[in-house]
């Protein structure tokens, strides 16, 4: 694949804790150890990156990001136990609430456009209002940090993953964990649902993949190896496929029930891979390491091909189903026919599971927006 395609890499000069993708815009945040944050507009090809700003809200390094809703604002979270959010256009900090958490905060993700969820280092789980800057929920059923979150919009439920070897799942209207998995004796590292969901794949430091069934959450149902080194990051490029980030610096490729090892995207030499995220419009997957780079990878190939089978798939079916309909005309021969006396005969098993359409719905217009803090600022 010929490399103009790609944007070209950052380079920094120290750490890349996390990056973030702006939900509709070639725009994407970096945190650095240092605790400076970058903004740049990507654009493929050589020497077509454009820096926007480049702030330090905070000495402490910044380990974590989330774009608002609708992009405006940027979330922050900082070794400091400090949660800030800036203006996406200038850089500026509009928001700083020093000591959100009594131990330095690992993870963040905004859930809804007015629900924000952060996990630190000692196991606790808060969620906040952005509209108020208030904390609404907190949780506190793990000993050791919460590595990952990843959210079911239909159901409210929050899914994390911690260090101390457990997942653990929430209702986010509800103060009470809803359910806990048994302890894996392995750090668990990060995590996404998929399968529209029925699965939860989780990576872990040993570099096994554990996959929990939706709502049976005492095991693990399944487990795929493979990974020689831990699996730091997961990111899901459509409902049946995600890449793993992983300490031996490749990006890998991973079909899901059926498990299959696809190939590999891209790699960062030997250097672990911090986090790897999809841009807005599944046209990049972008990588960070210790190498002190954010890399782009091309990856249109891989949800075309999706496309493209999905679209075979259904034209094969819709074929079937005329055959069937001309089949049942030709036999039936009236309403006297056999086609239509006796029995009635469902062309699917009752008792088996109905499969669902995994073709990826038609974009929605973007709603409007929701009164935020931003509005006030």
């Amino acid at each position: 694949m010929s490399g103009n395609l790609q944007p070209d890499t950052l380079t920094y000069k120290s750490t890349v804790f996390d990056f973030a993708f702006h939900p509709t815009e070639n725009i994407i945040a970096t945190a650095l150890i240092t605790g400076h944050i970058n903004c740049v507009k990507y654009i493929p090809g050589s020497g077509n990156n454009e820096s926007l700003w480049n702030v330090r809200p905070s000495k402490k390094s910044c380990r974590g990001l989330a774009f608002s809703h609708d992009g405006a604002g940027l979330f922050t979270v900082s070794k400091d136990g400090t949660i800030g959010a800036l203006d996406v256009n200038t850089g500026d900090v509009l928001i700083k609430k020093p000591d959100a958490h009594d131990q330095p905060i690992n993870s963040i993700k905004l859930l809804t456009e007015t629900i924000l969820a952060t996990g630190d280092d000692g196991g606790t789980i808060k969620l906040w209002d952005v509209r108020t800057g208030s904390e609404t929920m907190q949780y506190s059923d793990h000993d050791d940090f919460i590595s990952d979150f990843d959210f079911d919009t239909d159901s409210k439920t929050l899914v994390a993953s911690s260090g101390q070897g457990t997942i653990s799942v929430y209702d986010i209207r509800k103060p009470n964990m809803l359910a806990m998995s048994a302890n894996q004796d392995d750090e668990l590292l990060s995590l996404c649902i998929v399968k529209d969901r029925r699965k939860v794949v989780v990576g872990s430091q040993e570099g096994v993949l554990n996959i929990y069934s939706w709502g049976d959450w005492g095991d693990c149902t399944d487990r795929f190896i493979g990974h020689p080194n831990s699996i730091d990051t997961i990111c899901k490029i459509d409902e049946d496929t995600v890449a793993t980030g992983s300490s031996d610096g490749i990006i890998r490729i991973i079909d899901i029930l059926p498990n299959k090892f696809q190939g590999i995207v891209g790699e960062h030499e030997d250097f672990p891979i911090e986090c790897i995220r999809l841009s807005h419009d599944k046209t990049y997957l972008a990588s960070c390491s210790h190498d002190d780079t954010v890399r782009f990878w091309d990856v249109r190939y891989l949800t075309s091909n999706r496309d493209e089978e999905e679209d075979d798939s259904q034209e094969a079916q819709e074929m079937n189903e005329d055959k069937d309909d001309d089949s049942d005309h030709e036999e039936g021969g009236g309403e006297g026919g056999a086609g239509s006396g006796g029995m009635d005969v469902d062309s699917d098993d009752s008792d088996a599971p109905k499969k669902k359409d995994n073709r990826r719905p038609k974009k929605q217009a973007p709603a409007q927006s929701n009164p935020s803090f931003f509005d006030d600022l």
